[in-house]
């Protein structure tokens, strides 16, 4: 599905040809309780929402549950929504996908939660304009939702918004602390997605453009030093990330991250470089030493060499420049520090895997491997 993406600082103003030219009637607003005032998207949009018919839905979990979007698609159904529009973070554009995900369909939710059976395509347009530079939500066919405290992933191509608009004056009042982590996110999901074993030539390209932008604004991004326009490219370079796992999926570093942040509370993308540092080092080090555990020799080779390039950090101990970088953010990089102190801890943590993220991996994980990222 071909998305519209439209970019640029002050690029909201857009919205009304947008719903104009596709003859909205009936919107529904899904809105983060507090990120849609603070962001200056209410102010933006007062003038617009006046003039259609809309309903505004927040009443929902920062980590969405089945019962918020079951809220959500039923009032979706009693308005006859023609059009969403997701203004918020990662898990308001979640909310979205799966409100389009269920509306069609008339059976038990969990089916398609469990991937038993696939979503409905529905016709409502979808329109994203996401208020943090992080997830890539807006540009993916994924949707995370919870059930029994259990993570779950819904995809489907018609999940993707029809448009998203990238305005980075409305990231600019996010913390240091949010930039941070959604910035970290961004940069994982850019490098996954050049090695991972799902990768494309289409990927790539949005990989190598989306790497260095991110890995040399994050810092003066979170520290506030950036001007506009460099937060407009780090934006946009987020959005490209996105793009690409959107094609090639993540890798190990995610595989292992969501149970630091479902059992710990580490914030996803502080959770995802807990592991990267040392599995980029492992994936580097297997070149040389241990071939057979390669999937695609050539092609590892080269995202590495490029990846490594695209960062313009040394080849020589790339875990502790990349911890360094971490730490330079305001965050700590060590999951000792943070709580997983004890090897039973770690050794827990190191089971609670994703199994389909952990095969896309391009290398082979021994048990030496594991025990090398958590410290056992």
């Amino acid at each position: 599905m071909s998305q519209h993406v439209i970019s640029g600082l002050g690029s909201i103003s857009k919205l009304m040809k947008i719903l104009e030219d596709e003859h909205a009637k009936n919107i529904l607003v899904v809105t983060g309780k507090k990120s849609y005032f603070k962001s200056g998207s209410a102010e933006a949009l007062k003038p617009i929402f006046d003039k259609f018919n809309v309903f505004k839905f927040n009443d929902f979990e920062i980590n969405p549950k089945i019962e918020d979007a079951i809220k959500g698609t039923k009032i979706a159904r009693t308005n006859n929504i023609d059009t969403i529009i997701s203004i918020g973070g990662g898990s308001v554009i979640d909310i979205a996908k799966l409100i389009l995900a269920f509306f069609a369909y008339d059976q038990d939710f969990k089916k398609i939660i469990n991937g038993i059976e696939k979503p409905k395509f529905s016709q409502i347009n979808h329109i994203s304009i996401p208020t943090t530079a992080g997830t890539g939500s807006e540009s993916t066919k994924f949707a995370v939702v919870y059930l029994d405290k259990i993570k779950y992933s819904v995809a489907a191509d018609f999940l993707i918004p029809k448009t998203v608009i990238l305005d980075g004056t409305l990231c600019l009042s996010n913390s240091p602390s949010q930039k941070a982590f959604n910035g970290l996110d961004a940069l994982a999901q850019a490098i996954e997605s050049h090695w991972a074993c799902g990768s494309t030539k289409e990927s790539k390209f949005f990989s190598r453009k989306a790497i260095p932008i991110l890995f040399k604004e994050l810092p003066k991004i979170v520290s506030g030093k950036a001007k506009n326009n460099e937060f407009q490219d780090f934006f946009e370079a987020s959005n490209m990330a996105g793009r690409a796992i959107n094609i090639s999926k993540t890798t190990s570093p995610h595989a292992f991250s969501y149970a630091f942040t479902s059992k710990y509370f580490i914030p996803h993308g502080q959770a995802v470089w807990l592991t990267l540092p040392k599995i980029f080092e492992i994936h580097k080090n297997a070149l040389s030493l241990e071939k057979e555990k390669i999937v695609n020799y050539d092609d590892l080779q080269t995202s590495i060499s490029e990846i490594i390039d695209l960062l313009g950090i040394s080849q020589n101990d790339i875990a502790n420049n990349l911890k360094k970088f971490v730490c330079a953010l305001g965050l700590e990089p060590s999951m000792e520090k943070l709580g997983i102190s004890t090897r039973e801890k770690r050794q827990e943590i190191a089971k609670n895997v994703n199994l389909e993220r952990l095969k896309n991996n391009p290398v082979l994980f021994s048990k030496k491997d594991i025990c090398d990222v958590f410290n056992l």
